[in-house]
């Protein structure tokens, strides 16, 4: 054999080195996330979007319920007005008095 081929080939030249055991690693390194991190990272952003959307939802439902105390007030004040104002213009198509005394306040009056 050439001399290359010997020191390649030839297993009598060749050191034996021991083997390395390998240990396994049962930590993680310092830098990688656990796995129950991410699921808790997941689970509280969903928890903070359903208490925004509830919370939004409750200041709605707040606003409308004051809206709705409001209107009905009006429109209960709005019904007395109108039926004071029929009441006025049932007057005026039959009490005689009323009549005269609206008549005097555009200028109208009676003949002697």
């Amino acid at each position: 054999m050439s001399k290359v081929a010997v020191t390649y080939w030839d297993r009598s030249s060749v050191i034996k080195m021991r083997k390395k055991k390998r240990t396994k690693r049962t930590k993680t390194p310092d830098n990688a996330t656990p796995q129950w991190f991410a699921f808790a990272v997941i689970a509280l952003l969903t928890f903070m979007i359903c208490i925004a959307i509830n919370i939004r939802a409750f200041s709605e439902m707040n606003e409308e319920m004051s809206q709705h105390s409001t209107l009905s007030t009006e429109i209960e004040e709005l019904k007395i007005e109108n039926e004071k104002l029929r009441q006025e213009v049932e007057k005026l198509k039959t009490d005689k008095k009323t009549i005269e005394r609206e008549a005097r306040k555009i200028g109208m009056s009676r003949p002697k």
